[in-house]
């Protein structure tokens, strides 16, 4: 499977993604701008990351790029660190919440994210080795972490009342910024898994995957704390957790900022948001008047549809969460945001939960994608009924419900998902639509009972 995704570059380290792919990235993504062009460069905490970003940085030095290196930063800081210092460009080195294995490269042009033809025409350059050849470029180093976090509390008010957060950083980017952070504005801060190791060996990078926050459900009922979040390993994402421990859902956290943002906006202000969202979401949106906007999952595709629309707010279930405000996404900010929100009522996080609409949607189901690559087009031809859509892979809804299934941008696995008026409608929904693969259905209906058991 190529390392070119739709939205950015992964692949396993060394076998799929090495020095000399690192190195070849560099020259090709400098090529694409103009001489001289000033390129923003940060890396996360894997044990791959000091080695590719040299290799990287190396690259756009011999295209004639001027890099700013950023050392070791969450995504969220380079994507400020491009419009602060007004780049032509930025790379970030990071395999995001995928496995320790893994590593890559998000790249952006300016402030706006790529398409998938910009990454197929980087890809294009690089298989052809369509370099400029140009005076070798320059590297500076410079540390941005202070204006970034002054950028950060800006924005965000002072807590209302006092609150005991434990802050789960899983040894990612934010394990020493997020908590001095938080802690700065007012809030007691229990830290857990906040050293940097990019072997991550306390839980997995991703937060929003089940079973990886026991740890912090544990610990939040055992140091008696009022809320909890975890970051994945860049940054990026970020997933909330109540008093009693619980893990929100996406859909649940998603509802919490719109309750708490959308009655103090004018009507008809737009929401962007993934279609893998059970229909809670769009259903809340218009309950308040706002017009909710899907799109297909990727932080590419979230963020453009954002700027497109000048919506006030995304929101993905995967725990990225999308501001007009800083035209972006931003895990600290979010936490930031929603803490400041939590601290604003006397009710437990917890009780507001149980306020929220009743959803009947399965967790992300994985499959993995080697060796069934004719997968969707055996499902497209086999559909009979209910009203199709493709903007990301398929998805069919029904009177009873809805199913979907998409190729992950950031794994070689495929995505499913199934949504009933009632946890009944789940299995028969499975089997409509998985109907000419009893094997795979087989392994669906396995996976959701596994899921619901624990």
């Amino acid at each position: 499977m190529s390392i070119f995704k739709d939205c950015d570059i992964r692949g396993i380290f060394p076998t799929e993604i090495d020095e000399e792919k690192a190195y070849l990235i560099g020259r090709a993504f400098a090529s694409s701008l103009l001489a001289g062009s000033k390129i923003v460069v940060g890396g996360d905490v894997r044990k791959s990351t000091p080695i590719l970003k040299e290799a990287l940085i190396e690259g756009l030095l011999e295209s004639g790029g001027e890099v700013v290196d950023l050392g070791v930063v969450p995504t969220p800081l380079l994507y400020f660190a491009i419009d602060k210092l007004q780049g032509e460009g930025g790379i970030m080195v990071t395999a995001s919440h995928n496995p320790p294995e893994y590593n890559g490269f998000k790249v952006t042009w300016g402030n706006i994210p790529p398409t998938p033809e910009d990454i197929t025409n980087l890809a294009k350059k690089v298989k052809e080795k369509s370099f400029r050849h140009s005076e070798k470029g320059k590297k500076i180093l410079q540390n941005l972490d202070k204006e970034y976090l002054e950028f950060l509390s800006s924005f965000i008010p002072q807590p209302r009342r006092p609150l005991r957060v434990v802050v789960d950083c899983g040894n990612g980017c934010y394990s020493d910024l997020a908590p001095s952070f938080l802690r700065k504005l007012g809030y007691e801060i229990i830290p857990l898994f906040c050293e940097k190791d990019g072997t991550f060996p306390h839980r997995p990078p991703n937060p929003s995957q089940e079973g990886n926050l026991s740890a912090l459900s544990n610990k939040i009922k055992e140091k008696v704390a009022d809320a909890g979040i975890a970051f994945d390993g860049d940054g990026d994402r970020v997933v909330f957790a109540d008093e009693k421990g619980g893990i929100l859902k996406g859909e649940e956290g998603i509802i919490f900022f719109l309750r708490n943002t959308l009655p103090h906006l004018p009507q008809g202000e737009k929401f962007v948001y993934d279609l893998k969202c059970s229909q809670i979401v769009p259903q809340e949106v218009k309950k308040m008047g706002g017009i909710p906007i899907p799109e297909r999952s990727g932080h590419a595709y979230i963020k453009r549809r954002l700027l497109r629309e000048n919506a006030f707010m995304a929101g993905e279930i995967s725990g990225h969460y999308f501001f007009r405000e800083i035209k972006r996404d931003d895990g600290l900010y979010a936490a930031a945001l929603f803490l400041y929100y939590l601290s604003q009522v006397s009710h437990t996080l917890s009780q507001i939960r149980e306020t929220f609409p009743p959803s009947y949607v399965t967790p992300d189901i994985r499959i993995a994608a080697q060796g069934r690559e004719n997968l969707l087009s055996v499902l497209e031809n086999s559909l009979s009924g209910g009203e199709v859509s493709y903007i990301d892979g398929i998805r069919v809804e029904w009177e009873e419900g809805w199913a979907m299934i998409r190729k992950s941008v950031t794994e070689p696995v495929y995505t499913l998902r199934f949504e009933g008026k009632t946890c009944q409608d789940i299995p028969q929904l499975v089997h409509r639509f998985l109907r000419p693969l009893p094997e795979i259905e087989e392994e669906v209906l396995h996976q959701i009972k596994k899921q619901e058991r624990n």
